[in-house]
C-alpha cells in the first residue's frame, strides 16, 4: 500500500502544475484534460521504433489527441478572424497572413513569452528520488 503513495502525490501535484497552466491562460478546464494537455508522454517520443525514455505510464493521455484538436480550432478560429477583419482581401493574402500568425516559429515565441514550457510534464516518476 505505502508504494503507490509517491505515484499518487506525483500525479496530484502533476494535475495542480496543469491547473496553474491554464490560469496562467485564462482557461477554466477540468484537471484531467488540464493534465494530458501538458503531459509528454515520453521524452524522444517522436523517434519511432526506439525505446522510449522517462516514459510516463500512469499519467493518462498524452497531449497529441487534444494538439490535434487544437491545431483544427487554432485555423479555424485564425481563418475566420482574418476573413472577418480583412474581408477584400484574395486567398493567397489571407492564406499568407494566417501562415505567419500561426507558424511554430510564432506560436513557440508567444509560449516562450508566458513561460509555459515550465508547465510541460515529461519526466516520469523516479521512485529513487
Amino acid at each position: 500500500m505505502s508504494y503507490l503513495f509517491p505515484a499518487t502525490i506525483f500525479k496530484i501535484e502533476s494535475s495542480i502544475i496543469a491547473l496553474d497552466a491554464c490560469k496562467l491562460l485564462g482557461l477554466t478546464v477540468p484537471p484531467h484534460l488540464a493534465l494530458e494537455a501538458v503531459t509528454k508522454d515520453s521524452d524522444n517520443t517522436e523517434e519511432h521504433d526506439v525505446e522510449q525514455i522517462n516514459f510516463q505510464g500512469g499519467m493518462g493521455n498524452n497531449y497529441e489527441r487534444l494538439e490535434f484538436l487544437g491545431d483544427t480550432f487554432l485555423k479555424m478560429g485564425t481563418t475566420i478572424s482574418l476573413f472577418t477583419l480583412n474581408p477584400d482581401n484574395d486567398e493567397f493574402e489571407s492564406h499568407c497572413e494566417r501562415m505567419t500568425i500561426i507558424c511554430n516559429k510564432n506560436l513557440f515565441n508567444n509560449a516562450l513569452e508566458v513561460k509555459l514550457q515550465e508547465y510541460i510534464r515529461s519526466k516520469a516518476l523516479s521512485r529513487r528520488t
